[in-house]
């Protein structure tokens, strides 16, 4: 196994800004070896991903970390809110919504959890060997 590469973003919510995590995405499933499909599926799963921490109207910072070693690309995303208001909690069974349906689709494995003031979302995805 290489050794790890590890990339981090930190960007503010909005939807033109989710262009530069599903581009680090790709750029991640390109050096692992993955063909243009599954690079797609993973551009699709990580806009999912970070839309599925944030509610309409939020505000705050989104921070993904990319992961890859060797054939497999692991995504984790935190969104950490600028409001005081509460939060709904994340579901905690992976096979509901259509969120989860849809990762569910393109990941190996992805989940959510609650970490104190942060909610974060993760996935990992392993190219298809050929």
């Amino acid at each position: 196994m290489k050794e790890k590469e590890v990339v981090e973003l930190s960007i503010p919510v909005g939807a033109d800004l989710l262009v530069l995590a599903r581009f680090a995405a790709a750029t991640m499933a390109s050096r692992a070896g993955f063909d243009l499909e599954e690079i797609d599926d993973l551009r699709l799963a990580v806009d999912e991903l970070c839309v599925s921490l944030i509610e309409e109207g939020d505000h705050g910072r989104l921070t993904i970390e990319l992961q890859r070693a060797d054939d497999l690309v692991e995504i984790s995303c935190r969104f950490s809110s600028n409001s005081k208001a509460p939060r709904r909690a994340p579901r905690s069974d992976p096979s509901e919504g259509l969120s989860d349906r849809i990762l569910n689709a393109l990941v190996d494995d992805h989940g959510k959890r609650k970490d104190g003031a942060y909610e974060q979302a993760w996935l990992r995805k392993r190219r298809v060997r050929q």
